[in-house]
């Protein structure tokens, strides 16, 4: 007697997660709509002058569960090489996955991420955490974004607790002027030294597309920030910044992109005296 046919076991898998999750119906469950997008790579490499070189290899994968739900695992390997006051090399090594679900005219993604830092001091931390967001289309060309980030890291001296909130809008004028502005709340303690931030920012940026392939970008923002411990007798004490940055990309041949930013910014400190600094790169990448 021949043996019944087994089921493909990532269809398998994929319908019983539908299900479970109800993100789709059952009218929704048919082999043709699940599959699994091939890997896409990127690699990049940025470079401050005098202060910092970077090497980045990213993946992505998606698996497509049904037109309104995906399953996205993202990984990311860099190592750094900071210049100053003397050379130090540091690597990473992140591992995103979650589920991605459209709800009308809303997206919400839920991703928990994963990763491991050390550095050429022997200083090595891990940390995860989740990021929730949220995205709701206003309308062709409104777009309100909700995202909160729950982190947890560990490390040999330290191990920190970190919580942001960030509400954002973006306003598309037509297909090359776009503006978005928003705000973010975050708060870090330390459960060694007791150390407590809190960060209230606000932040704005122009896009523009123009021809010939060149975007745009200006951004803006200010920062509040307070910082405490329970362990001293020290007061509070608070620094307020204003960054204004400019960057640009523009398409190469075969794939291939280069981008650019020159970048301000001040800060007034209540413990120190006011600093600026201004930073600059370049920055090569592609998809492969």
């Amino acid at each position: 007697m021949p043996h019944p046919a087994r089921p493909h076991p990532i269809k398998f898998a994929a319908a019983l997660l539908a299900l479970a999750t109800g993100a789709a119906g059952a009218d929704d469950i048919q082999p043709s709509m699940y599959s699994l997008l091939p890997t896409n790579f990127s690699g990049s490499s940025h470079t401050l002058p005098g202060e910092s070189r970077e090497a980045r290899l990213s993946g992505e994968r998606s698996l497509i569960l049904s037109p309104r739900f995906q399953w996205l695992t993202a990984t990311d390997l860099s190592r750094t090489r900071l210049e100053q006051p003397f050379p130090v090399r540091a690597q990473s090594l992140t591992l995103s996955t979650g589920p991605r679900i459209k709800l009308g005219n809303a997206e919400l993604a839920l991703p928990f991420n994963t990763g491991r830092d050390a550095s050429s001091l022997g200083a090595e931390s891990t940390w995860s955490g989740g990021a929730p967001r949220m995205t709701v289309a206003l309308g062709p060309n409104d777009r309100i974004k909700l995202e909160a980030r729950l982190t947890s890291r560990s490390g040999q001296l330290s191990n920190r607790r970190n919580r942001t909130a960030t509400v954002s809008w973006r306003h598309k004028f037509n297909e090359r002027w776009a503006l978005t502005t928003g705000v973010r709340q975050a708060r870090e303690t330390d459960a060694v030294d007791m150390a407590i931030t809190s960060t209230a920012e606000t932040f704005a940026s122009v896009e523009a597309a123009l021809q010939g392939g060149w975007r745009w970008s200006l951004a803006s923002s200010l920062s509040d920030s307070i910082y405490g411990s329970g362990l001293t007798n020290e007061a509070a004490h608070r620094d307020r910044s204003a960054s204004l940055s400019l960057s640009t990309r523009y398409p190469l041949h075969g794939g291939w992109w280069i981008s650019g930013e020159l970048r301000a910014k001040q800060t007034w400190s209540e413990a120190e005296a006011p600093l600026a600094s201004q930073s600059g790169g370049l920055k090569l990448f592609r998809n492969f």
